[in-house]
């Protein structure tokens, strides 16, 4: 996600630019959760008139990285327990609905490209290598997926997930993870790719329960605010 961050295309509008450098900063979280954000100051800092600042917080409230509060205005998201359990159950209806038509939709190309990255990131997460390659190589797996689906609200309604979850590792202290499985996606895959829809919803929603469960259960524990 980072390096979709990063990589910039060749033109850009001046809400595109002033999209990817706020988010960017909340991601980091430079710009930390209930801040506020005043459209005249990011204008100044950005070098940019307040339009296009205008633009792209309407954007960065659409994927749920700033929320706007009554008298008070636009502030970066808060976490609450509340949003990773929403979170949870809109990841998981996705996912599943994703699993199922890659199950009989995905051709042999996109199959051994799937299998690369999931190999790949298996490789990673074992290791315990750098966790922010390995999180910008789970979340290129499960887009990968979703792009492979051909349908737009899937895959954009994972982009918004992949976003709040980037927000919410920023600032959580506790960083609950799932057992270490040596082939855990590769696994996965296995499944989604056997052609039979319901043997790949069901790892599917195996796979988003175990990712989640340890860190909610954490939560509800110890009944703490997350910021």
């Amino acid at each position: 996600m980072q390096n979709e961050l990063e990589n910039s295309r060749p033109f850009q509008t001046a809400a595109e630019k002033a999209y990817e450098s706020i988010s960017k900063k909340i991601i980091e979280n430079e710009y930390k959760p209930g801040m506020r954000l005043v459209r005249r100051k990011l204008a100044e800092e950005l070098g940019m008139s307040p339009i296009p600042i205008l633009e792209a917080m309407k954007r960065l409230e659409q994927d749920g990285l700033i929320e706007y509060k009554a008298h008070w205005g636009s502030i970066v998201t808060i976490p609450t327990i509340e949003r990773v359990k929403d979170m949870f159950i809109l990841r998981e209806a996705l996912e599943c609905q994703v699993a199922r038509i890659i199950a009989t939709g995905a051709t042999e190309e996109q199959s051994q490209h799937l299998r690369l990255i999931a190999e790949e990131l298996d490789r990673l997460r074992f290791e315990q290598a750098d966790a922010t390659k390995v999180t910008e190589l789970h979340i290129k797996f499960h887009m990968t997926l979703a792009e492979y689906t051909g349908f737009n609200s899937l895959i954009s309604g994972l982009h918004k997930i992949n976003f709040n979850w980037l927000l919410f590792k920023a600032v959580l202290s506790r960083r609950s993870q799932a057992a270490l499985q040596r082939y855990w996606h590769v696994t996965l895959l296995d499944n989604i790719l056997g052609q039979d829809p319901d043997v790949a919803e069901k790892a599917m929603r195996v796979h988003v329960y175990d990712a989640y469960k340890p860190f909610l259960e954490d939560l509800e524990l110890n009944k703490k605010p997350l910021v």
